[in-house]
């Protein structure tokens, strides 16, 4: 039977790519199709990124599932320090598309956003799709009951102030709402009615 952490953990997953998907879906629209753009959308979604994934979901993957993975076996070792290694990135990265986003906004500079919003986008969906076609296949070979349970507990955890008081709420708001702003194709193509 799989482990159902691994479901929590793609559902997770999944919210963040329909963010991405709103991300890209907004830029494309702007850059080649001229519409105005959403800045308070796009700054939720900006938003969202450092509160969910960058502050909450890849701090647990590190703490909780790639760190059983390395306790029972070294297989994984060069793929799981590059997952990290990603992790590290992201907090400049999603700084960076803030800065250029700050800077279309203000200056109107939208190319260097366009390309850095592209680019962020497609490394995300990049890294989930390693953790989930090369890492989660491993893990279910290695892990134990017990390992698998203490990684669910801690991607169930609402309260942990190690990562900061109710995170998962804060980011349930924040994807709301992203959707609450989006026009209704992109609401509906990111589950909104989840």
């Amino acid at each position: 039977m799989r482990p159902e952490a691994i479901q929590i953990i793609k559902d997770e997953h999944f919210a963040i790519a329909a963010v991405m998907y709103c991300l890209r879906h907004l830029v494309r629209q702007m850059r080649d199709h001229g519409e105005a753009p959403n800045f308070p959308l796009l700054h939720a979604i900006l938003d969202y990124i450092v509160s969910y994934p960058d502050r909450w979901h890849h701090p647990k993957e590190n703490d909780y599932l790639f760190a059983a993975i390395r306790e029972r076996s070294d297989i994984a070792n060069a793929l799981i320090e590059r997952l990290e290694q990603d992790h590290r990135d992201g907090h400049p990265r999603i700084e960076d598309l803030k800065t250029r986003l700050n800077a279309f906004e203000r200056a109107g500079e939208a190319a260097p956003f366009y390309a850095a919003a592209e680019a962020y986008a497609q490394t995300e969906w990049d890294h989930m799709r390693r953790e989930e076609d090369e890492l989660m296949p491993l893990a279910e070979r290695v892990l134990t009951a017990e390992d698998w349970q203490r990684i669910h507990d801690a991607f169930r955890e609402n309260d942990n102030p190690l990562y900061g008081i109710k995170p998962k709420e804060d980011a349930e708001r924040l994807y709301q709402r992203i959707l609450a702003l989006a026009p209704a194709p992109i609401g509906y193509a990111s589950g909104k009615g989840r």
